[in-house]
């Protein structure tokens, strides 16, 4: 079964290599708007539930808090190699720089150094998703909040994040099977009705607004996160439907999606900052963007990639004492 996951995160990975390509062409292109709209729908919860089922181990014993120092580890690096790079090359407007304030794509890090800690709280709840769900209407009440700690969008896909933890795999198989085409029809039915000039409001997406921000002032307005909890699963299903269950290349490369993750975003905003997009017009050329994604997910997911890169992203570490947690084996 962990090959299908494995196979669901290669695939993920290349879906989000592919939507971070095309954004700065969304606004000038239609079907790239659409393209990157439906990929918004499903991709973020989807990740988050893969990166839940490959914590099924997790445990806050030596073993876990090198994995956590690890994540810290390249939080902080990749934050000050963003920020200093955006400083001197890209100058992306708007940035606020703080080790408090993920920048960009690093929000994943931040939040899964949090959502691993959370388990040792949730695992002993009687309903935890149920109650991670809640969390997650609740938070788009408290205002103030943005980016700080990546706070919202931590509590927002955690329950994501717990349904991939307690999926029980000896029944998914069978489960997706009965459901495989409906969930396909209902993505298709998504990209047909964005097609057709229904408007999805991605702040809804992101997990980062409050409903304030996205302009709900009722005292109601947790129910849209309950709809669009359901409407990401919905599409979430339909990519889980099409998910090959068989070994392959792409199983290996799933192993090495983290190396995708952290320097993908380098390259996109390099060409952001040499102005390449400005050249990006014709159909053929827009295609060109979409190659080069599927070309750079597999050359970054590349087995040499990976050995030259992994003592800077995967260093290794001594364990750490559980005593610096008040967690003592006996």
């Amino acid at each position: 079964m962990t090959t299908y996951f494995l196979n669901a995160r290669f695939i993920l990975i290349l879906l989000v290599v592919i939507a971070n390509c095309i954004e700065p062409l969304v606004s000038q292109n239609r079907g790239m708007q659409i393209l990157f709209d439906s990929i918004y729908t499903f991709h973020i919860p989807m990740f988050v539930f893969v990166t839940g089922y490959f914590s099924r181990d997790f445990h806050l014993d030596s073993h876990g808090l090198k994995i956590l120092k690890l994540i810290a580890y390249q939080y902080v690096v990749f934050q000050t190699l963003y920020s200093f790079l955006d400083h001197f090359l890209f100058h992306a407007p708007n940035i606020y720089y703080s080790f408090f304030m993920p920048y960009s794509l690093l929000w994943f890090l931040f939040s899964n150094f949090f959502w691993k800690i959370l388990l040792r709280l949730f695992t002993t709840l009687r309903h935890p998703i149920l109650v991670s769900i809640l969390l997650g209407v609740i938070v788009g009440y408290i205002h103030g909040l943005g980016g700080w700690f990546s706070f919202s969008r931590t509590l927002v896909y955690f329950p994501f994040f717990l349904a991939g933890y307690y999926i029980k795999m000896d029944s998914i198989k069978k489960y997706l099977a009965r459901i495989r085409w409906f969930a396909v029809c209902a993505g298709l039915l998504i990209s047909v009705s964005l097609w057709l000039g229904w408007k999805i409001d991605l702040r809804w997406l992101y997990g980062s607004y409050t409903y304030g921000q996205i302009g709900h002032q009722e005292w109601y307005a947790g129910i849209y996160r309950f709809v669009t909890y359901a409407f990401e699963g919905i599409a979430s299903l339909g990519l889980l439907c099409l998910v090959p269950w068989k070994y392959s290349q792409i199983t290996e490369r799933g192993k090495h999606t983290l190396y995708v993750f952290l320097i993908h975003g380098l390259l996109v905003k390099t060409l952001l900052a040499l102005g390449i997009y400005r050249w990006i017009q014709t159909p053929l050329e827009i295609g060109y963007i979409l190659l080069g994604s599927v070309v750079l997910t597999w050359i970054l997911s590349h087995k040499w990639i990976v050995n030259k890169a992994q003592p800077f992203i995967e260093p290794q570490f001594p364990a750490l004492s559980l005593k610096v947690f008040g967690i003592e084996r006996k």
